[in-house]
């Protein structure tokens, strides 16, 4: 865990210049980019709405509340004060308040001087035309009739370019926001010049109330305005089929068509037992007078007697009018209830007594010298026969009235069937008219009575806290645009550095090396080194050297003679030779008889001795001033490069240790990974190691320790490197 972690030490202490370099550099270039950038001011209004614990005609008081519609209503205010024709009138009275009080040398509540003198440069002259310095009003006007949708015209591209003031895009900026559930909106905004961001929200303030007011009255006063014209069409119709109905009546005689229909109905009942009861007297009357005139004879005389005659024509005529009069038949078709005259029926029975009476004396008079067939005196049966004869003119008269008043009834009858009809469908209609009339009337007090809450509701928008014009400019975000940028940049270097780090397979120091190869690294030998170490590279060597022949000693068996040590390599170039030499340099030191043997001078790998060869002794001969192979200690064979020529197993096993030499410089390649695990298969039991060649000093401390110069800060960074945080020197 310990290496590992210091590892990870490493790792960061080499890529140290870039993880504070690079992030220095952004922080420094974000930090005079945002001194540079304009400062900011902010104003905010609060407004108070109603819309929740505001008074509501339409649901009077203490009703429940429906918060999806509070909610609806409160988002519907929001989307209006950001809406874009709320924003668009703004605009336009922002711009021509700025140019009527702006101040080319002075800054003032308005604009800045700057600002205002930006705003002229750019502004056509034909629209400077239409600035009156006397009247923002005017002003409004002026640039309301020159403002046309058009690419070129100056008023329109205004709110629809990228002004930092005027356009939409700005004005867009305007936070608006509900505070918590209550009946608050809060309104901010914020750009560079105070005057402008109070003026703006100053005007909105204003405008979207105005907004607010005409959108909810507008559909109101729509609404009423339908129903009143309804209401009036309909109570037209109404007074018109109600004055038809009235016109129909009169023309039909009606004023109650139930109570006519009844009395109608009640004088049919009479008529049919009048009827009945005068047939009755009229069919007795008639037989009575025939049954007596077969008794009597001699009443030719009676017949042709002109007073007899003319008085019974004279009771027939009473008769009639004592009936007319008793039967109410004065005027049948009327339909008016009848009214009864006593005093002019008894008048007219009266008369009748006395003509009847006088008609008795007459008749009597003619038949005192009658007598009936069986020579009996006809004086009792002619006053049977008179009665007999009046009842018969009486029946008749009434059956005359009866028939003359059938007739009436009938045609009655004829006109109350159809005028009931009629008068149904007329009343019907009406009274649908006067239904819908009653309707209209409701919905028209229903609207009216929305229309009272929406003033009552528009009443309550009040600014609590108008805006007011800022004096000091918002705090920057510039130390945290710093600090973030400074943070993401060192995050953004060491997560390339990491990547970097996992996906290189430079081979560079030993644990990369063994978790790269999966071998085990037994030393390291310094390359050229940086500058202020090439100074001390020749001694780094022979520290290097002196380290790893103490490591190959370890493997060395003390009872086998020679001890032959293998330098092998993946490719050419990889330093076996410098390897070979420091390596024999520092054994001889110690008094031992080393042979060195190299496949660029003692023997040609590309010969059947060679390739074939069981031992060194079958390609390598004794020649000359060298150490005999059975006379020396030590025998360091470097062999080609694998991947050029192949070592026999044989060879291989037979050493007592193979060294693969490998440039920590250098990609580890594929290749290289399959030669080496090949030697380290063929090889058996016989150690195959790594020794990185042109290592830097700080990998090459790794296995001797700390390397000169010893300076005081360099003992204190080594001692750290290797968490001696409390040791006592």
């Amino acid at each position: 865990m310990t290496t590992y972690i210091a590892y990870i030490l490493k790792f960061l202490f080499r890529i140290k210049w870039w993880l504070i370099i690079c992030p220095v550099a952004v922080a420094l270039l974000v930090y005079f980019h945002m001194g540079r950038q304009a400062r900011y001011y902010r104003s905010t209004s609060t407004i108070y709405t109603g819309i929740v614990s505001g008074y509501n005609l339409e649901n009077g008081e203490g009703s429940r509340q429906d918060w999806n519609i509070i909610n609806n209503a409160m988002d519907n205010l929001i989307n209006i004060i950001k809406s874009q024709s709320t924003l668009h009138n703004v605009s336009l009275r922002l711009y021509a308040r700025n140019m009527v009080h702006g101040d080319p040398d002075q800054d003032n509540s308005y604009i800045y001087a700057r600002n205002y003198r930006s705003e002229v440069a750019h502004t056509p002259p034909d629209v400077l035309a239409l600035i009156d310095r006397d009247s923002e009003e005017q002003t409004l006007e002026n640039l309301l009739g020159y403002e046309v949708a058009e690419h070129g015209n100056h008023v329109y591209g205004l709110f629809h370019w990228t002004h930092r003031y005027y356009s939409y895009q700005a004005l867009s900026r305007i936070e608006v926001r509900r505070i918590a559930n209550s009946d608050m909106l809060e309104v901010s905004y914020e750009n560079d010049d105070p005057g402008v961001v109070y003026n703006t929200l100053e005007l909105l303030n204003d405008e979207f109330v105005k907004q607010y007011k005409e959108l909810r009255y507008g559909e109101t006063n729509n609404v009423i305005k339908f129903f009143e014209q309804e209401l009036v069409r309909v109570g037209r119709e109404l007074r018109e089929q109600e004055d038809s109905l009235r016109d129909y009546s009169v023309e039909n005689l009606i004023i109650n068509y139930d109570e006519q229909t009844k009395h109608i109905a009640i004088l049919s009942r009479d008529f049919e037992l009048r009827y009945e009861e005068t047939r009755l007297n009229l069919n007795s009357s008639e037989s009575l007078r025939k049954k007596i005139e077969a008794q009597l004879e001699g009443l030719q005389i009676f017949r042709n007697n002109a007073a007899f005659i003319e008085q019974l024509h004279k009771i027939g005529d009473l008769q009639a009018q004592i009936t007319a009069a008793e039967a109410f038949i004065p005027d049948p078709a009327s339909g008016r209830e009848p009214v009864t005259q006593p005093i002019d029926v008894g008048r007219l029975q009266a008369r009748m007594q006395i003509e009847t009476d006088s008609l008795r004396s007459i008749t009597s008079a003619i038949a005192s010298q009658q007598y009936t067939k069986e020579g009996i005196s006809t004086g009792s049966l002619i006053q049977q026969w008179l009665d007999a004869v009046l009842l018969s003119t009486k029946s008749q008269t009434e059956m005359e009235v009866v028939n003359e008043w059938k007739k009436s009834l009938d045609d009655r009858y004829v006109q109350y069937a159809p005028v009931g009809s009629t008068l149904k469908r007329k009343n019907r209609l009406i009274s649908f008219t006067e239904q819908s009339y009653l309707s209209m009337l409701q919905a028209l007090n229903t609207a009216r009575l929305r229309q009272k809450n929406l003033q009552m509701t528009s009443a309550t928008l009040k600014i609590i806290n108008p805006p007011v014009l800022p004096i000091s400019a918002e705090p920057t975000k510039r130390k945290m645009m710093v600090a973030a940028a400074f943070f993401g940049t060192l995050i953004f270097i060491l997560g390339i550095f990491i990547l970097l780090e996992l996906l290189d397979r430079t081979l560079r120091d030993k644990i990369r090396a063994e978790r790269i190869t999966g071998g085990k690294v037994i030393g390291a030998f310094p390359g050229r080194g940086r500058f202020g170490e090439r100074r001390f590279v020749q001694q780094y060597r022979q520290i290097a050297s002196r380290f790893m022949g103490n490591a190959v000693l370890n493997y060395f068996d003390p009872g086998k003679r020679p001890k032959v040590l293998n330098i092998l390599s993946t490719e050419q170039g990889d330093g076996k030779s410098t390897l070979a030499e420091q390596l024999a340099a520092h054994f001889r030191e110690t008094g031992m008889k080393v042979r060195s043997v190299s496949w660029n001078r003692d023997f040609d790998a590309h010969q059947k001795e060679y390739l074939l060869a069981g031992q060194i002794g079958d390609f390598v001969h004794d020649a000359g001033d060298e150490i005999p192979l059975a006379e020396a200690d030590v025998v360091i064979v470097e062999y080609p490069p694998l991947s050029d020529s192949p070592v026999s197993k044989e060879l291989l096993q037979g050493a007592e240790l193979n060294i693969v030499v490998a440039p920590a410089n250098r990609t580890w390649k594929d290749t290289d990974q399959l030669l080496f695990e090949k030697c380290g298969q063929m090889a058996g039991e016989t150690p195959t190691a790594l020794f990185l060649n042109y290592a830097g000093r700080d990998v090459v401390q790794t296995f001797t320790g700390l390397l000169p110069p010893f300076t005081r800060l360099r003992r204190l960074g080594y001692q750290i490197s290797q968490f001696g945080f409390t040791a006592v020197k």
